[in-house]
């Protein structure tokens, strides 16, 4: 195979340069296609505008439109209420006043306060550490200890609802994933 030298090769020959741009034919085809569609649509028009009863017509548009202006300009009674009917046809309102309702202990637990847990910690200062990010999220929280270990614990909650919310609002600035009890 013999030996090439890649470094003195030849440059490629420079691409022909371009013609300006050469004026086109005018489209005589499409300017006589165009000229007799218009021609046509102008003679339709004519047509109808003098075939037999066409005044007529015409005539009766502009009373038709005189007298919607006349209506619209032309003041209009007030329609009156009709009258107070002298009973009222519902009871709800005194069944609604009067009813009682029985409430389930599955519902009264849903609605007790709710507390959130946050994280479990060996050391103290992880435990405050994690608390002094809450609180800087807008979240109070204290901690618990438990058998040799620190609880980070955010409640007494009114709601799970609010519990939730704060727990929600620690995900969305990446602090830590509470989980709510």
């Amino acid at each position: 195979m013999p030996h090439q030298d890649y470094v003195k090769t030849a440059r490629p020959a420079p691409r022909p340069k371009k013609k300006p741009n050469e004026k086109k034919p005018l489209p005589v085809l499409l300017i006589g296609v165009v000229t007799l569609l218009l021609i046509a649509f102008g003679a339709f028009l004519w047509h109808i505008s003098h075939r037999p009863g066409a005044e007529a017509a015409a005539e009766q548009a502009k009373a038709a439109a005189e007298q919607a202006k006349a209506a619209v300009t032309a003041p209009q009674p007030l329609d009156e209420l009709p009258p107070k009917p002298a009973k009222e046809p519902y009871t709800y309102i005194k069944e609604l006043q009067t009813k009682e309702i029985q409430v389930e202990a599955d519902q009264l637990a849903t609605k007790a306060p709710a507390n959130m847990f946050c994280g479990t910690f060996k050391a103290m200062e992880g435990a405050q550490q994690l608390k002094a990010k809450m609180a800087f999220a807008g979240v109070s929280s204290e901690i618990r200890e438990s058998s040799g270990k620190y609880r980070v614990v955010s409640g007494p909650y009114v709601s799970k609802r609010q519990a939730q919310n704060d727990k929600n609002k620690l995900l969305k600035q990446k602090i830590a994933n509470c989980w709510v009890l």
